[in-house]
Parts: C-alpha cells; sequence; structure tokens
C-alpha cells in the first residue's frame, strides 16, 4: 500500500528515464502527476478537457514510471471525485484493467466517465 511516508521511494524505485541525469528531470516527470490532477479537477468542475494535453502527460508517466506505478502513484494521489475520469482515461491507454485494485478500491467499482471516454472514441 502507498503511502505519504513510502510514496517518493516507489516513484524512485520505478523510474526507468535513461535519459534522466539527475533530480531535475526525475521532478518534472512526478509533476506531471499535478498537472493531470489539474486537469482532471478543471475537467470535473466544468465539463471541459483538453484530451490531448492529457494523454500526452499521462504517456509520459507511463513511459518513465512504467504504466502500473503510473496508476498506482495516481491512484493514491487523487482524490476519489476525480477516479471515475482517471479511471477512463487509463483504461483507454490500457495502463490499468477492471480487475486491479489500488488503495483498497477496486477499480471495476470505480465508474466510468461516459462523457470522457465519448470524447477519448472520437481522437
Amino acid at each position: 500500500m502507498l503511502t505519504r511516508d513510502n510514496f517518493m521511494l516507489y516513484a524512485m524505485g520505478n523510474y526507468t528515464n535513461p535519459d534522466c541525469l539527475g533530480m531535475v528531470e526525475f521532478n518534472e516527470d512526478l509533476s506531471k502527476i499535478k498537472y493531470v490532477k489539474r486537469l482532471l479537477k478543471k475537467y470535473s468542475r466544468n465539463g471541459r478537457i483538453r484530451p490531448i494535453l492529457l494523454l500526452n502527460h499521462l504517456v509520459i508517466m507511463g513511459n518513465v514510471f512504467g504504466q502500473h506505478a503510473t496508476a498506482r502513484m495516481l491512484f493514491h494521489k487523487l482524490e476519489r471525485d476525480i477516479h471515475s475520469p482517471l479511471k477512463t482515461v487509463l483504461l483507454y491507454l490500457n495502463y490499468i484493467d477492471e480487475r486491479m485494485i489500488f488503495d483498497g478500491v477496486s477499480v471495476g467499482e470505480i465508474p466510468l466517465d461516459m462523457k470522457l471516454a465519448e470524447e477519448l472514441k472520437r481522437l
């Protein structure tokens, strides 16, 4: 189980960026979490999203942390009120499946965001 105390160790242990020269690059890649959070919060408030930007952040994270670790860190760091759109976009990218469990919550129990799913289908 991820906690506040072991989050950074988990992130560092899963970081596989061969071009990384130090903590600056690591911190830049880890900061993608707050960008994803900001985009999903904005979507939750006003129903508008920039799907390409969101996908770009997630693909970068998946490339340097791995898909499973990316999903685990995001479900840990993002509030439950935005787990539905998070699940939707992570399923779209094939980073997760319905059988996975993050922080004691089964992905299968989180509803899909159908509006976002339709938006992603159009891409």
